[in-house]
């Protein structure tokens, strides 16, 4: 086990003061603005299982709805019950994924690096920027999803290296039936080729091929098998199977080819942003040495392979995206963060020491500039801010100077700085000035107009999620499709306008005007 110098006691309060600051701002002011972007999916498939009492059959504004497996959206029924139908319920289980997430990449790493190595790694996954200031404020299944791979990856090694594998197995499919439930077929090469990396690596290969591997391969099969064989007492399974591997061949092989050049040079610049702070330890660790001591520590290595081979699949996809490698993001912050720390450069604290104070200096001029900004009239308390914001980063700049942190610690509390002014700031003008906000107000109103009348959609009307999982909110029922004018309420396109009716309302979704009428025969 390897370890870097002890943290100091003054560290450890530094520590625990920016982790606790972080918590907070993962969570504060997490369910005021309105759901967007596929956040309302989520939740609408949720709210509509729970209208229908119907757990097992997904729908989205009734229509049988096949791209994800339920897992997911049972988790997100579990919240709605406990903190009722709301944006924060939503969310929840998102970024508690992602918290849990990071424990378990702590505990895990601590095993086999030591402790000091170990809270570097975590921090460093924890604040991942593009996790930290986009996904982190989501309602989406990536992080939980995450929470459920990575998890595979670590019980590989672990088990593997005990030569328990009986455990090995059990645990690595079982988690894989729970992550195809999740996201359907994106989790079978994750485990696939993880073991086939892992066992040929230790030259056990024969292991696949023994009975031990077959109860996993049988555990998964009883577990996945359970819940399409419950589906279909009531409805037919086939358009799961059509859905999965349609979708699935799209991402990897649409676009064309002058997609995928892009791609190839686009992916790994955008993955390398994405795992900042952890690829500030890039410039240090190019040296002729570093395959040898990459090759010093098993789990190291074991996340070098790990991390290549999975990522080569997404790499050569044209629609792959740095969300869909999360589960790796621990294994690629464990290989920087230990080539980093153990490389032996001179001047690499000289150098993090200057990246930390580039990084609180300019986080001190945004900070300083949010009064002054005409796009943040919408913030409450923006003097409150930028003092909060100036004063945690005038406090670090001072303790970076002074030497009192190493210096990578420092750029980890800029970063938990800047999601606090994230927090302070981003919920407040979604809440008050994006078009999820106009579509909550409109779904609001709508419910209203049409409260206690029959409500349905004309035909093959498509609107913005976000408007329908409101007005399904506030309704208390499902937005349904019918072929035909009757009695009621409708939504239709212009085309469609009956020549009796009288208009209630209009929205527009992808430029096209949709129409709310009243329809009196």
């Amino acid at each position: 086990m390897l370890n870097t110098t002890p943290f100091s006691p003054f560290e450890k309060g530094f520590l625990w003061f920016f982790l606790c600051l972080v918590v907070f701002a993962f969570y504060y002011q997490l369910g005021i603005y309105p759901l967007f972007l596929e956040e309302p999916r989520r939740g609408l498939i949720a709210l509509e299982m729970m209208m229908q009492d119907n757990y097992w059959v997904p729908t989205q504004t009734g229509d049988l709805y096949f791209r994800k497996p339920p897992l997911y959206n049972w988790l997100l029924i579990l919240s709605y019950k406990v903190f009722g139908v709301n944006e924060w319920a939503t969310r929840f289980f998102s970024v508690s994924s992602h918290l849990l997430l990071g424990l378990i990449t702590y505990l895990f790493s601590k095993r086999y690096l030591g402790n000091a190595l170990a809270v570097l790694v975590a921090f460093s996954y924890l604040l991942a920027v593009d996790i930290l200031v986009y996904f982190s404020a989501l309602g989406e299944i990536d992080l939980f999803y995450a929470l459920l791979t990575t998890p595979i990856l670590f019980g590989i090694f672990h088990y593997g290296e005990k030569g328990s594998y009986l455990k090995l197995f059990l645990l690595v499919y079982g988690l894989t039936a729970l992550a195809f439930l999740t996201k359907g077929l994106s989790a079978l090469p994750f485990t696939g080729i993880s073991l086939l990396v892992y066992f040929s690596w230790k030259k056990r290969f024969r292991e696949l091929f023994f009975w031990r591997h077959w109860l996993g391969v049988l555990l998964f099969s009883v577990l996945v098998g359970g819940y399409f064989y419950k589906y279909s007492q009531y409805e037919e399974v086939s358009g799961w199977w059509t859905t999965l591997f349609s979708e699935s061949a799209e991402k990897a092989t649409g676009g064309g080819f002058s997609k995928w050049i892009n791609h190839l040079i686009a992916f790994p610049l955008d993955t390398l942003k994405n795992l900042l702070p952890a690829t500030f330890f890039l410039p240090v660790i190019f040296r002729k040495q570093i395959i040898q001591l990459l090759k010093a520590n098993r789990l190291v290595w074991y996340g070098v392979l790990v991390f290549l081979s999975n990522f080569a699949v997404y790499w050569l996809s044209t629609e792959g995206r740095s969300r869909y490698i999360y589960p790796l993001f621990p294994f690629a912050c464990l290989v920087l963060i230990y080539a980093g720390e153990l490389s032996g450069v001179r001047w690499k604290d000289k150098y993090l020491r200057a990246v930390s104070i580039v990084c609180a200096g300019l986080m001190i001029i945004a900070f300083a500039a949010i009064p002054f900004l005409p796009s943040l009239e919408a913030v409450d308390n923006r003097w409150v801010i930028t003092g909060v914001g100036v004063f945690l980063l005038s406090m670090l700049l001072g303790i970076t100077l002074k030497g009192r942190v190493r210096p990578y610690l420092a750029v980890l509390a800029v970063l938990c700085v800047l999601r606090l002014g994230f927090s302070f700031i981003v919920p407040q003008t979604r809440e008050k000035t994006t078009g999820a906000a106009k579509d909550k107000a409109l779904a609001t109103e709508f419910a209203l107009l049409t409260e206690g009348k029959p409500l349905y959609r004309l035909g093959d009307v498509r609107m913005s999620l976000t408007v329908v999982f409101y007005l399904e909110r506030e309704r208390g029922e499902v937005l349904k499709q019918k072929g035909e004018f009757s009695q009621g309420y409708f939504f239709c396109y212009t085309e469609d306008l009956p020549t009796t009716y009288q208009p209630v309302g209009e929205l527009s979704y992808h430029g096209e005007p949709i129409y709310l009428i009243r329809y009196t025969p």
